[in-house]
């Protein structure tokens, strides 16, 4: 959680956002391993999503799988999807969106290592982003990023 709170400069709301989904992310993964533990670890999931929906205004589910050095700009409007995993130096800004394409489809995207995302950037299914891609402001992905290895400017035009 050190890493964390260092990639994110010891700025006090995303220091405050991550360190909140680290802590609900162990009770989440503790919860499953014995009945006993839904004593202590509910409670605070259930003011882990007070918290953070009502009071910060986004929503990282707490069994969503993210990596060290989580970085958040101005996370207002942020939703990922429990399903989700995300590999090491993850970056996201304000109104991202991770998550399936609806509940008969609970597949979700599985993000690389160094993958930093614009803000407004929609990735939704299963989806796969390679390691070190950026994604620009306002994308909306919904097929694999997986080997680019030059600076690419995709449009898909329906």
């Amino acid at each position: 959680m050190l890493e964390d709170l260092r990639a994110n400069g010891w700025s006090l709301r995303p220091c405050c956002m991550v360190a909140a989904y680290r802590i609900a992310h162990f009770c989440s993964v503790w919860r499953k391993k014995n009945i006993i533990n839904n004593l202590w670890a509910a409670p605070v999931l259930v003011m882990y999503r007070l918290i953070t929906e009502c009071l910060f205004g986004y929503e990282i589910q707490a069994a969503a799988s993210i990596g060290r050095r989580f970085t958040i700009h101005h996370g207002y409007g942020v939703v990922i999807n429990k399903n989700v995993v995300a590999g090491d130096d993850f970056t996201l800004r304000h109104g991202v969106t991770i998550g399936n394409l609806g509940a008969n489809d609970p597949s979700c995207p599985v993000i690389g290592n160094g993958v930093e995302l614009g803000a407004n950037v929609t990735l939704l299914g299963d989806v796969a982003i390679g390691d070190n891609v950026t994604i620009g402001a306002g994308s909306v992905v919904v097929l694999s990023l997986i080997h680019i290895s030059e600076p690419t400017r995709l449009r898909c035009i329906s």
